[in-house]
């Protein structure tokens, strides 16, 4: 599947550098996840702000270092300080994603979604952006398409979270024409099986003919 956007590694570092929605949307970033000062935070049990403010530059550290392991270790750390921090969760998952743990990942961004409230606007569309995106690289073409119209209405809701419409719209786009692609291998695949069944399939507007009953022997004299 095409999309005219950054390759999912160059986007998904954008967002975890705490970027604005702009540059999620198409400018490019580099750099290790920023850290937000546990002080800052909107979520209703900030915990252990030391613990938390250290384990989220520990992770950032290590993060930019290329030690995805150890930043998910530290992360993970900032989580246990406060897990009603939605940032610790955020910053888990993108450790967990460049770590190649797609499953964690989105158990970390959901929990992330969970602990983000109104107050926590911006973040929340970056998180709900990350699960849509994380859906189409899974090619659950049918979740993602859900994901990204629950990142439109959350922006919809939520202006001052400035999530971009035409992003999610161009997606779900995307998400249609992946899919009917799809059906439309379907089609080459089903003849390809039929042609090595001996059988001739040249229209692919028509079910491949049954293989034809090959005439009973002649009885034995």
């Amino acid at each position: 599947m095409k999309r005219s956007r950054l390759v999912p590694a160059l986007l998904t570092l954008a967002v975890a550098l705490g970027a604005t929605p702009a540059m999620a949307d198409g400018a490019s970033g580099s750099g290790a996840p920023k850290k937000k000062n546990s002080d800052d935070s909107t979520s209703t049990d900030s915990g252990d702000k030391s613990g938390f403010k250290d384990g989220v530059a520990d992770g950032s550290a290590k993060y930019a270092a290329g030690d995805y392991a150890g930043a998910v270790a530290a992360f993970q750390k900032a989580v246990e300080a406060a897990p009603k921090n939605p940032l610790g969760h955020y910053f888990l998952g993108e450790a967990q994603l460049k770590a190649g743990n797609l499953t964690e990942a989105e158990a970390a961004w959901n929990r992330a979604s969970l602990a983000a409230t109104e107050k926590d606007a911006a973040l929340r569309a970056k998180i709900l952006f990350c699960l849509a995106d994380l859906k189409e690289r899974q090619k659950k073409w049918d979740d993602a398409r859900a994901a990204w119209q629950v990142y439109l209405d959350w922006g919809t809701k939520y202006p001052e979270a400035k999530a971009y419409a035409g992003s999610g719209t161009s997606r779900q786009g995307m998400i249609d024409a992946a899919q009917k692609q799809d059906k439309a291998y379907e089609v080459v695949r089903q003849r390809i099986a039929a042609t090595k069944n001996g059988g001739v399939f040249t229209d692919l507007s028509k079910q491949p003919p049954a293989p034809a009953t090959p005439p009973a022997a002649a009885p034995a004299h």
